[in-house]
């Protein structure tokens, strides 16, 4: 479970509006740190960072306008996997999500 405390701390990000939009954005950068480290999550550290990206779409209006007081999606050099770095195009509808598990490989 190394990844459980950092799953945390993004899934209280996620609905943090209070924050200053600058410390808001480290919650972009700790969910693309989750991302590269997704392959070793166990099932039940992938199902928390999934109900939480769920928190944040549901959001999704909100957190963009929350960011854009300081950050412009726009320039946003990431890639389309990472879509909380394109925030701006979920909440128009551009870029849709798709939320799920997905089987690991096994080693034989």
């Amino acid at each position: 479970m190394e990844f459980l405390k950092d799953i945390e701390y993004y899934g209280e990000d996620v609905t943090d509006f209070e924050v200053s939009p600058f410390e808001t954005i480290d919650m972009l950068h700790r969910r693309s740190r989750l991302y590269k480290g997704s392959s070793n999550m166990t099932q039940q550290e992938r199902i928390l960072l999934m109900k939480y990206d769920l928190k944040l779409l549901e959001n999704v209006e909100r957190m963009v306008e929350h960011l854009g007081k300081v950050y412009d999606f726009s320039l946003s050099a990431e890639p389309l996997e990472e879509w909380w770095w394109h925030l701006n195009k979920v909440a128009s509808g551009e870029l849709e999500i798709g939320i799920g598990l997905k089987q690991k490989d096994k080693v034989l």
